[in-house]
């Protein structure tokens, strides 16, 4: 769609850029390279990137914590010391890292982290063997099965409704979802992707409602934005073919920072020249900064 500028901020070519979230108090964006088992650190006002090796592989995906960030991997969650800058092992995960591997996750708005677990081998055939876990104060508890491969964790800016995407199936979800209680409820179509569009993958909501969701793997890659009642507002095509996430950041929440990835091959495609690098959009919304998860 015309009306929009893409600007490319990060030239990095990471292997699989995910997961990206933006910190008030650090303004900066961190982000994981998947792939490349690295967390990242991006300051779009210097265009400088800081990078730390992980201590395991399959990282999956973190959410901020008090004076740091958890990150949940198929080897246990690691509190991230931003102080320190160094990593500690804080606890096991409900799940067979030999079999297993977490995906796409995101925190609610009282802090309650959401995160998908799927099969290492996701293009196994037959149903979803996958789980979405909450956690919360070194907790988990498992909620939603049959998961192929969980993508898409959002919740409105209310807190009162929560999304998530079964990427292969090409459909988003939409729940009720209690605050008091971090309980989902009523799952419903919330929207499908026609052949041809792409298939859904990370996502984030702005101060509006909207949900905004990176489209990889179609004619291009691209941005689409949903209103609230689940109708396609606009897309936003980009010159990378395999996008992963959206995330608000910036001066007052309002730039749209996008992570991709050079993952072409598993979908049988060649690699885009930009692939892997961090785009940014103004696009006249605002986003809402991250609740912080107790562990």
């Amino acid at each position: 769609m015309a009306g929009f500028d893409v600007r490319q901020v990060l030239d990095i070519k990471a292997m699989l850029g995910e997961a990206p979230l933006w910190s008030v108090e650090h303004e900066a964006l961190f982000w994981l390279d998947m792939r490349g088992a690295t967390l990242n650190r991006f300051d779009p006002v210097s265009g400088k990137n800081r990078v730390w090796p992980l201590p395991v592989h399959h990282p999956g995906s973190f959410t901020f914590c008090p004076g740091g960030l958890a990150l949940v991997t198929n080897q246990g969650v690691f509190r991230f010391d931003f102080a320190s800058e160094t990593f500690e092992h804080i606890g096991d995960v409900p799940l067979d890292p030999a079999v297993f591997r977490f995906n796409d996750g995101k925190a609610d708005r009282q802090g309650r982290f959401w995160i998908g677990s799927m099969l290492l081998d996701f293009k196994q055939e037959g149903a979803g063997q996958g789980t979405y876990y909450r956690y919360e104060a070194g907790q988990w508890t498992p909620f939603i099965e049959g998961i192929r491969v969980p993508n898409g964790t959002a919740f409105s800016p209310d807190g009162t409704v929560m999304y998530r995407a079964e990427s292969m199936d090409r459909v988003i979800i939409a729940s009720d979802y209690d605050p008091a209680t971090g309980t989902p409820s009523n799952p419903r179509v919330f929207a499908t992707f026609p052949d041809g569009f792409g298939i859904p993958d990370g996502a984030t909501v702005d101060s509006e409602g909207g949900y905004w969701v990176a489209v990889p793997f179609g004619d291009t890659g691209r941005i689409a934005r949903f209103t609230p009642d689940g109708q396609l507002d606009f897309h936003i095509d980009l010159p990378a073919l395999a996008c992963t996430m959206p995330a608000f950041g910036g001066k007052d929440m309002a730039t749209l920072f996008i992570t991709t990835g050079r993952i072409e091959d598993v979908m049988g495609r060649e690699h885009s020249p930009l692939g892997g690098d961090i785009f940014a959009v103004d696009t006249g919304f605002r986003g809402i900064a991250e609740a912080v998860t107790a562990i």
